[in-house]
């Protein structure tokens, strides 16, 4: 068990003996009504020890639930927390189209911008972009872009993402 279930056991046993102590010392009516008030607390204070010693030994024994993608679990290190907290965002944004916009969309127009400064070419500049990364990965990443008229509708599937990046990380290798 632990020390706090200790402390709580002990503290109960401490207060029920003082209040046994206080009953005795004030002269209450009858010696028996003390002895059975005595058995009965002590009796619910073991009740209770037993109770949640038996449920500890219950939890303890059981096997943990595995949990496959480690979601919940926080990661050791700031590079882990850093893929854990994009994969995260990536599942919203696949789900709604409001958190797309708000939490995939600005990780992936700086990146462009960042990839295409690198080929001397400006984000804004819609004509040249699109024809480098293609129209349906520019529509993803284009800043005169409106915010989606239902939030809550269709994220943007991964597979459109995905192709985003891969064509950002080929943009270097055109003659």
């Amino acid at each position: 068990m632990t020390r706090a279930l200790w402390a709580t056991f002990l503290t109960a046993g401490v207060a029920v003996a003082i209040a046994l102590a206080i009953a005795l010392a004030v002269g209450a009516p009858h010696p028996g009504v003390i002895e059975r008030t005595a058995a009965g607390a002590f009796g619910l204070l073991g009740l209770g020890a037993g109770t949640t010693a038996l449920s500890s030994v219950v939890e303890a024994g059981m096997p943990t639930r595995p949990n496959p993608r480690g979601l919940d679990v926080e990661p050791g290190d700031a590079g882990t927390a850093g893929l854990v907290d994009l994969e995260r965002r990536l599942r919203f944004g696949a789900s709604t189209a409001g958190d797309f916009y708000a939490q995939v969309r600005p990780r992936l127009v700086a990146l462009a911008r960042s990839c295409l400064a690198r080929e001397g070419v400006a984000l804004s500049d819609r004509q040249r972009a699109a024809e480098l990364l293609g129209a349906d990965a520019y529509a993803l990443v284009d800043p005169q872009a409106a915010p989606p008229e239902d939030r809550f509708g269709a994220g943007v599937p991964l597979y459109r993402v995905s192709a985003l990046v891969d064509r950002l990380e080929t943009l270097g290798d055109q003659p």
